[in-house]
């Protein structure tokens, strides 16, 4: 009897840590697939306003995976001005680079708030989710270096601009591309410094959009 009931209280820690695991599996399992179903509605109904790419079904998955091998590095911080159109980048509260960027046109601005980056993509191609023959369509773009800190918004290379700064969410003159203005939303910048910022912000990085 004795070596019964010892046996039983060796099982119970086992067969609470599979109840506890299978909990937890099915709750992220759940929320990625309420995530992408969310996208997939906001997409539809004109909603999202920033751009979707070739990998939706790995932006859930890179996330999770980043944080359950503990790869997260919470340290590092990248704040964007919109007023001065100027990126920050910030590790244990050190300024360690900073670059001019373009952000959202007015009619499609880059959302306020803080957030964390939860996919990088390299590379990857943008496609408008807006219909053909909106104002705000694009053709199919190829980038480089993309991450993404909000589902539709993204941190990327912007190659077809070779001006940044205050004004270039804007109509303004691009001296080698003509007239163009800001961004669908996202925060573009130049390939070099796309390039610097992908290697050197892991998962989790907390992005800061501030006015």
């Amino acid at each position: 009897m004795q070596k019964s009931m010892k046996k039983l209280y060796t099982l119970i820690p086992i067969a609470l840590s599979l109840a506890l695991f299978m909990v937890l599996s099915s709750a992220q399992y759940s929320a990625s697939a309420h995530t992408a179903s969310a996208q997939r509605a906001a997409v539809a109904a004109g909603t999202l306003r920033g751009c979707t790419t070739d990998k939706t079904n790995v932006r859930t998955a890179s996330f999770a995976s980043a944080r359950s091998a503990g790869v997260l590095v919470w340290g590092k911080d990248i704040v964007v001005s919109l007023s001065k159109q100027h990126l920050y980048a910030y590790d244990n509260g050190h300024e360690v680079n900073d670059f001019l960027i373009q952000s959202g046109r007015p009619s499609l601005a880059t959302p306020l708030g803080t957030y964390h980056v939860f996919s990088k993509q390299s590379p990857t191609t943008f496609r408008s989710p807006f219909p053909k023959g909106s104002p705000d369509w694009y053709a199919p773009t190829h980038i480089n270096y993309a991450l993404e800190f909000k589902p539709g918004y993204f941190l990327h290379d912007a190659w077809w601009h070779s001006v940044f700064g205050p004004g270039t969410n804007l109509w303004h003159n691009d001296p080698q591309w003509g007239m163009q203005w800001g961004s669908h939303g996202c925060v573009g910048m130049p390939i070099s410094d796309a390039a610097w910022l992908y290697q050197w912000a892991p998962y989790g990085t907390t992005v800061q959009i501030v006015p």
